[in-house]
């Protein structure tokens, strides 16, 4: 008898939900597409191997190029990046959708008055954080932007030409000759074309 009134309940509830839904569809799609959306941000979220791992790939990218080619600002994000993570305070907190990497100051299982008192917490770190670290990044659709953000333009290093006089620092873009460059290149790969008076003339006396 119960088990005939929990499915009596629940076939009624789901005639009710889907006399709803032709009743409105637009808010059903809607509901559903969000659900969805949801559904990926949450089964994309990364985690501390995936940051481990773009720190690690993005260090082997910048050991490959000269020290005066690389980008100051992605060096000094992902050397503490690696420093961190030789420590073991490297940490990821996972809220569902996204993902928050933080500092954590003291490392794994701390034993210290300083690491386990909740009034000590280091300056500047948010007030509440986990452990008291600072955050690092923020994890998205399985991307670390804040990450992404500093690798962009990594191998430019705007200080590389610094003692250069100020008229060579900045290039004009009407200096460039790219276009009148590149069409010169184009004609010379073009076959040689001779026409009849052409052929006479070398012909000739």
């Amino acid at each position: 008898r119960w088990l005939r009134a929990l499915c009596h309940d629940y076939s009624t509830s789901a005639r009710e939900a889907w006399a709803g839904a032709r009743r409105r569809p637009g808010t059903t799609l809607g509901v559903l597409g969000a659900l969805g959306a949801l559904g990926v941000c949450a089964g994309s979220v990364p985690d501390l191997q995936s940051l481990e791992g773009a720190a690690v790939a993005a260090g082997g990218a910048l050991g490959r190029l000269p020290p005066g080619c690389r980008s100051p600002r992605a060096e000094r994000r992902v050397l503490r990046l690696l420093r961190l993570r030789e420590r073991g305070r490297l940490r990821v907190l996972s809220l569902g959708v996204l993902a928050l990497a933080h500092e954590d100051p003291h490392g794994p299982d701390p034993a210290l008055y300083a690491a386990t008192c909740p009034h000590l917490r280091p300056g500047g770190a948010w007030w509440g954080w986990p452990g008291g670290g600072t955050p690092l990044d923020v994890g998205f659709l399985g991307r670390w932007w804040g990450l992404e953000a500093a690798l962009r333009d990594w191998d430019v290093n705007d200080d590389e030409f610094g003692g250069l006089p100020e008229p060579l620092r900045r290039l004009d873009p009407r200096a460039l000759r790219s276009e009148g460059n590149e069409r010169l290149f184009l004609e010379r790969l073009r076959p040689v074309v001779l026409r009849d008076e052409d052929i006479e003339g070398e012909g000739g006396p």
